[in-house]
């Protein structure tokens, strides 16, 4: 019964993380820690994910924005080191709480914003990025190291701040999926050296890599059906659920 769910979990999470860029790690590391109730659950989902950005950008890649990636990947690597220590440092029960108000707080905040705007959404410049984008790159970048590290996480803020620009859905989806290999082979190097990956978690993690690449395939497929408006709401709502969802599990 562990296995079939744990094996469901993990194409459901893979479908729609390569169907909006993201979603893996928040559906993942929320279901892991309760089938698992382990901190494992976090470096499982390091693994997985690696694999799949690694399998899924070739066919994105011409639509990366590179000056945006280059900065998000820099300063993640300032929060790294930080990540690590608090993955060392805070126990299990304060993780889940810790991600799932963080979740419900950013997307309440930006449902509210989408609603506010409806009607009258940034439009596709040369630059992609305005002057105000542009400020909050170099902290979003640092925070989503130190959830990389820490929480195996470091889509939602990403995403966030991506799906409030002008970029577009495919753009989206390049940068995520360029960002994650980097972060989460920051992330992966930082558990081998500083925590240690055990025997179990690799295997378990070959185990579920066929239902996670089966879902980043089917993933691809339904990305080119999803509307560039739903595509931002089918984002945020995706990040109030799982909130949600990982507090009533306490």
């Amino acid at each position: 019964m562990l296995w079939a769910a744990l094996i469901l979990v993990t194409f459901f999470a893979a479908t729609v993380q390569s169907a909006l860029g993201f979603g893996f790690g928040l559906i993942a590391v929320a279901t892991f820690l309760i089938l698992l109730n382990s901190a494992d659950a976090v470096q499982l989902v390091i693994i997985l994910t690696f694999i799949m950005s690694a399998a899924q950008y070739p066919s994105l890649k011409s639509a990366t924005y590179y000056p945006l990636l280059k900065m998000l990947a820099l300063s993640a690597l300032l929060g790294f080191p930080i990540g690590i220590w608090l993955y060392q440092s805070i126990d299990l029960s304060l993780l889940k709480q810790s991600i799932g108000v963080l979740l419900i707080a950013l997307a309440a905040h930006s449902f509210y914003r989408l609603n506010k705007t409806a009607g009258t959404a940034p439009k596709p410049t040369r630059e992609c990025l305005t002057v105000t984008d542009r400020h909050w790159i170099r902290p979003i970048g640092l925070l989503a190291g130190i959830m990389a590290t820490s929480l195996a996480m470091p889509g939602p803020i990403v995403m966030l701040y991506l799906n409030s620009t002008a970029l577009q859905k495919n753009q989206i989806r390049a940068i995520m999926s360029g960002f994650f290999i980097f972060s989460y082979l920051g992330a992966l190097i930082f558990q081998l050296l500083l925590v240690g990956i055990s025997t179990d978690t690799w295997l378990t993690a070959f185990l579920l890599l066929p239902a996670a690449l089966l879902g980043t395939v089917a993933g691809h497929y339904l990305s080119g059906r999803i509307a560039q408006h739903f595509f931002r709401k089918l984002v945020l709502a995706i990040l109030l659920l799982t909130g949600i969802f990982i507090l009533i599990n306490q």
